[in-house]
């Protein structure tokens, strides 16, 4: 018992280290923000008296009996506003970054206390509805309440981008595989203590986040067909068009200097009137497409700019003799002759033509150059050469920004949880065996969590989880999960040790009926142990991974007699597929079984029941686990505490 408490104890001290520092770093943030936003109320009272005093000058200087000196101190006011604009324009955006760089922090102070409301906000969770989970694996998420709200997701994740986002949920629901896990800890080993520099990345990533078009509809783009690919002649005309605006234009110029006959000038301004009528015809009726490709390439010169700026922070990642996933990563995104970096600077050049459109400033230049010679499709041949250069590589940009966003959240887990155990990976496929110590609920407060010893397998066992309602059952089949996708993504695990070999999850713990569909809820478990038995029959056939199994409660929607009778055969089918697994009941009955007995390591959680200083009777639990079979219920028990019970008996 002292030694659990001792590991809760350490689990806890690491935790207020990080949170002491995150608000540290926050009191400095505020601290700065205070003082720029001091300067900026300066600054912006200097604005307003320039201004006006501008007006005033100018009106008094160009008035009816006006005095002309006054009308050159409005200009020099005016000046002067202009240096105050520009002066005060790197404080603004000085104090944006503060605020996003403040919104990181508390997130990351949010995800150590487990402040799950202001975690799950409303455009995360948009995302990861949008997140599609294949077949097992969205009933393993939902199950272990590894994405939504209070989820794992939240716990680990600090990723800001739509590919980070996608990658990261991927990763917490697939497999544990050893080699896969191993590259990434040793990735998120690899940056965890490089703090300043994941702060950097965390806030960069929540500004390409808030301000660009979603990625996969630049990649559908990308590797997409080339739109002028069937409208050649568009390009032939603006070609055309451009060459006789200029021919026009010239004779225009020397009819004006009286160089040619007068009809020679009106004959050029009719082919220019005729030029624009027919390229803002061209423009309104077939360049709609055109301008939507525009919206998604390059919705503006920022977007495409900040994607430099986050492909770019691939040149902090550490190198290290063994850091294959980094090397990938910073090989595809900085490094490679058609490298992210490469690429994005490449597309900022044409993006900046194509802005022409997109500024106040500058469409009074567009507008004569795309009613003479069609920018537009200009702009979209230079883009489409773009397409045709990097069409292949686009999606693996985005793939590697996804995995490194996720590692470097990882990378915030090991470095604010060092007391939590790195996963040992048993890579004897004859002997797959997950055995821990002092595991823990991960997604619980460090306050209120309690940890056990648990052992999984080998293959021809199960672990038999007994107990009454509450005393923790359902909380340690999550807690073996939960620490499962942690060890799969590359994460420190809550536990003092964890050995686990590869393996992928398969669970029955949340079952609903559905009435749209005329789905029993016990038609609706069979469904889902039926997925469970066809994963562990399908896992049986490969060499590199074993299914293990999570059962909580399951055939409720039956009789107790036919239950026992269906329970054991699910589990048969399970054993003979050689997973390992644990299962939870609090049927005494059930476990009774002998034929469940002779396969199960059984063990216990217990509640004790004291009458307080009223004389009332309190339940109360320890949520330790014990071995053995549960030897007591409280279901009656309950029901009287709730003022439910046998009131006729209480009367006799």
């Amino acid at each position: 018992m002292n030694d659990l408490r001792s590991a809760e104890d350490v689990h806890l001290a690491s935790a207020d280290d990080a949170l002491q520092r995150y608000r540290a770093q926050l009191d400095t943030i505020d601290l700065e923000r205070a003082q720029l936003e001091t300067r900026d109320r300066h600054f912006g009272k200097a604005r307003v008296l320039l201004f006006f005093a501008a007006l005033v000058f100018w009106v008094v200087g160009y008035g009816f009996d006006g005095v002309p000196k006054a009308g050159w101190i409005g200009w020099i006011a005016i000046g002067l506003f202009l240096v105050v604009v520009t002066i005060n324009e790197p404080i603004r955006e000085k104090l944006e970054e503060l605020r996003r760089h403040r919104s990181v922090i508390q997130r990351l102070i949010a995800r150590l206390q487990r402040d799950w409301d202001r975690l799950a906000t409303k455009g995360l969770a948009n995302q990861l509805a949008e997140v599609n989970l294949p077949g097992h694996r969205h009933d393993v998420a939902g199950d272990l309440d590894l994405l939504g709200r209070a989820s794992l997701f939240h716990l680990v994740s600090m990723a800001a981008t739509a590919p980070g986002i996608r990658t990261l949920a991927h990763w917490l629901a697939g497999p544990a595989d050893a080699g896969v896990a191993q590259q990434r800890a040793a990735a998120a080993d690899a940056l965890a203590p490089l703090r300043d520099q994941r702060l950097r990345f965390y806030t960069l990533a929540r500004q390409v986040g808030e301000s660009t078009g979603d990625p996969n509809h630049f990649v559908r783009w990308a590797t997409g067909e080339p739109w002028l690919a069937k409208r050649a002649w568009l390009v032939t005309w603006a070609t055309l068009s451009s060459l006789l605006a200029c021919i026009f234009i010239a004779i225009l110029v020397i009819s004006a200097a009286g160089a040619l006959p007068p009809d020679w000038f009106r004959n050029s301004l009719i082919g220019i009137v005729s030029l624009v009528v027919i390229n803002l015809s061209l423009t309104a009726a077939m360049l709609g497409p055109a301008h939507a490709i525009f919206a998604i390439a390059m919705s503006n010169r920022r977007a495409v700019k900040h994607y430099e700026e986050i492909f770019s922070a691939a040149e902090w990642l550490p190198k290290t003799a063994d850091d294959g996933f980094l090397a990938k990563v910073r090989r595809i995104l900085l490094e490679q002759d058609r490298s992210a970096v490469a690429g994005m600077k490449a597309l900022q050049k044409v993006a900046r033509a194509g802005g022409l459109r997109q500024s106040a400033g500058t469409f009074l230049l567009y507008l004569p150059l795309q009613a003479l010679g069609l920018w537009d499709v200009k702009v979209l041949r230079r883009l489409e050469q773009w397409q045709a250069e990097y069409a292949d590589v686009v999606e693996d940009w985005f793939d590697a920004l996804g995995e490194l966003e996720s590692v470097i959240s990882i990378a915030a887990l090991r470095d604010e949880y060092p007391s939590w155990a790195a996963p040992q990976w048993n890579l004897d496929a004859q002997n797959p065996l997950l055995e821990a110590t002092q595991i823990g609920h991960p997604l619980l407060s460090d306050q209120s969590r309690i940890c056990n010893d648990v052992k999984v397998g080998p293959p021809g066992t199960l672990l038999l989880v007994t107990g009454s309602n509450m005393s923790g059952k359902s909380t340690m089949l999550r807690s073996i999960g939960l620490n499962v996708s942690l060890a799969a993504v590359g994460g420190p695990v809550c536990a003092k040790t964890f050995t686990i070999p590869s393996l992928e999850l398969a669970t029955s713990i949340r079952v609903s009926d559905d009435v749209s569909e005329g789905v029993s809820f016990y038609m609706a478990e069979l469904q889902r142990l039926k997925s469970v038995v066809d994963h562990a029959r399908q896992m049986a056939r490969t060499s590199d991974r074993v299914c293990l199994f999570l059962l909580d409660e399951i055939l409720q929607g039956t009789n107790s007699r036919e239950r026992q009778i269906a329970v054991v055969q699910v589990l048969r089918h399970l054993i003979e597929s050689r997973s390992i697994g644990a299962i939870s009941t609090h049927d005494l009955e059930l476990a009774d079984d002998p034929e469940l007995q002779s396969l199960a390591e059984a063990v216990h959680f217990r509640e004790t029941i004291r009458p307080d200083a009223s004389g009332n009777e309190q339940m109360t639990f320890d949520y330790r686990m014990r071995k053995g079979v549960s030897p007591t219920t409280n279901a009656l028990r309950l029901l009287e505490m709730v003022g439910l019970g046998d009131q006729t008996g209480r009367q006799d």
